[in-house]
């Protein structure tokens, strides 16, 4: 079964790379099966691949049991053991499987508000989804009903939303999108000001609520057109679609890790490379940082701008592209949360400029505010490092440095030339991002390409990095 299980590894990545080779099969019947390839088939095998191997590593145990246990029989002339429980290991795994989520609020407490209470709550709604504080704004109303609602049970938070009305809760909506600014508040409400509302109102929510909340804030839904990735042989795809889907996979899986980043159609190679790189370096990272809250909803921690972290929280929907699969980052058997993180990133990010890679012939680019996917996409590497990483990244050309962070264990990505050099690696793409994984017996670094495990990774020497690559962020 051990065996088995090395051997559909090999054939899985086999498959992956022949079914991405675009010059062996065009047309949509070929965009359609990579569709349903990344989306379906290749996960599926992911599932077979680790129940084979558990399944083997359950048979050694009892293997190993059973010889003990013969052992201590003949020693004593006993025939009274017990054979193991051949129930246990392999036979409970679940293709789709379980999810492992930390919960963020497991005590849900009791709907206990006093009239009293409800009063007061409903005048700070009304405050926040005004704007006629005239010298602070209505930022402070809208911070000062976050604090309110952090303090609230889930029940209790349900008890007050079935008390608003939907104009009410559509009118603090349109409140909170505003720009919150009064004489002495030059910043106003800041995406991730909003978001902390929203986090308040979505992680606490009953399923019931939660749809009503998406319903009447249209903000709580980023905008998930795209405008591909320029990495890609033929340069950039963008899609129009707006459309969402419900995946069938666990946010967080059993064994979350670096092997789950498959980055989807969105140009955000940037972002999924951090993401690799902190999971790389910090294997408990992804099960700390994002959560389902089983309302169909997904926390997700990131840092602010003054370096502290804060929740954001999304809908457990994901953009689709044509065919109604993941458009996105693909799940993998760690779990679909490189996906959440993508979602929840596109609702705060605030760094994108206009010079992300276009087709031949296309508008150029625009800088987009944060409720776009398109604003994630493209970008340099601490603009997206710092959302996960903290302000404290360091954006290097020094091959001293990022080979003392890598291996000293500390997340880390490169970035590519523009063009590919003459003496590039096989999977060597240019205007790309990659990971590093760790280092090898010479001292070469190890990078992963974002777009996922199937990829060839390469060896990098740092006489390659200075000759072929543009620049490292490191964490410090």
């Amino acid at each position: 079964m051990t065996a088995s299980s090395t051997r559909l590894t090999s054939t899985r990545a086999a498959l992956s790379r022949d079914v991405r080779d675009a010059s062996r099969w065009k047309g949509s019947d070929a965009e359609r099966f990579r569709s349903d390839w990344d989306g379906t088939h290749s996960l599926l095998l992911g599932k077979v691949i680790e129940a084979l191997a558990e399944a083997g590593r359950a048979a050694a145990r009892h293997a190993d049991e059973q010889e003990l246990a013969s052992g201590a029989r003949d020693a004593a002339g006993s025939t009274s053991t017990s054979a193991p429980d051949a129930r246990k290991g392999a036979g409970n795994i679940s293709f789709l499987g379980e999810d492992h989520s930390i919960p963020r609020h497991p005590d849900r407490g009791e709907p206990n508000l006093t009239p009293a209470d409800l009063d007061r709550l409903g005048n700070m709604v009304g405050s926040a989804a005004s704007g006629g504080n005239f010298l602070a704004g209505n930022d402070a109303d809208v911070n000062g009903l976050r604090e309110a609602l952090t303090a609230l049970k889930p029940a209790q938070l349900n008890q007050l939303l079935a008390s608003l009305s939907d104009d009410e809760l559509r009118n603090l909506g349109s409140g909170a999108a505003g720009d919150g600014k009064g004489w002495f508040n030059y910043e106003g409400t800041t995406p991730f000001e909003r978001q902390q509302l929203l986090d308040q109102l979505l992680s606490k929510a009953s399923p019931e609520q939660v749809h009503r909340l998406q319903d009447l804030i249209p903000w709580a839904q980023p905008d998930g057109t795209a405008m591909g990735d320029a990495a890609r042989p033929g340069g950039p795809d963008p899609s129009t679609l707006n459309r969402w889907m419900q995946p069938r996979f666990p946010v967080i899986g059993e064994r979350p890790g670096p092997d789950d980043i498959t980055q989807g159609r969105y140009g955000d190679c940037v972002v999924l490379a951090a993401a690799g790189a902190m999971v790389n370096a910090d294997s408990g990272w992804a099960r700390e940082h994002v959560t389902d809250n089983g309302n169909g909803t997904v926390s997700v921690l990131l840092f602010d701008k003054n370096g502290h972290e804060q929740w954001v929280t999304v809908t457990s929907d994901l953009p689709a592209n044509s065919n109604g699969g993941q458009m996105g980052a693909k799940g993998g058997f760690g779990g679909n949360w490189p996906a959440y993180l993508e979602k929840a990133l596109a609702q705060v990010y605030t760094e994108d400029g206009n010079n992300d890679g276009t087709k031949e012939g296309a508008p150029p680019d625009e800088a987009y505010p944060a409720g776009n996917y398109r604003a994630i996409e493209g970008n340099w590497g601490p603009d997206a490092f710092q959302y996960l990483a903290g302000p404290d990244v360091e954006r290097t050309r020094d091959a001293d440095v990022l080979w003392g962070a890598a291996s000293g264990g500390k997340p880390a990505l490169v970035t590519t030339l523009g063009e590919t050099p003459n003496g590039a690696p096989a999977g060597y793409r240019a205007n790309h991002a990659y990971f590093v994984r760790g280092t090898d017996e010479r001292g070469n670094i190890i990078l992963q390409n974002p777009w996922g495990a199937f990829e060839p990774s390469m060896a990098v020497s740092k006489e390659d990095f200075r000759r072929l690559f543009s620049d490292a962020t490191v964490t410090n």
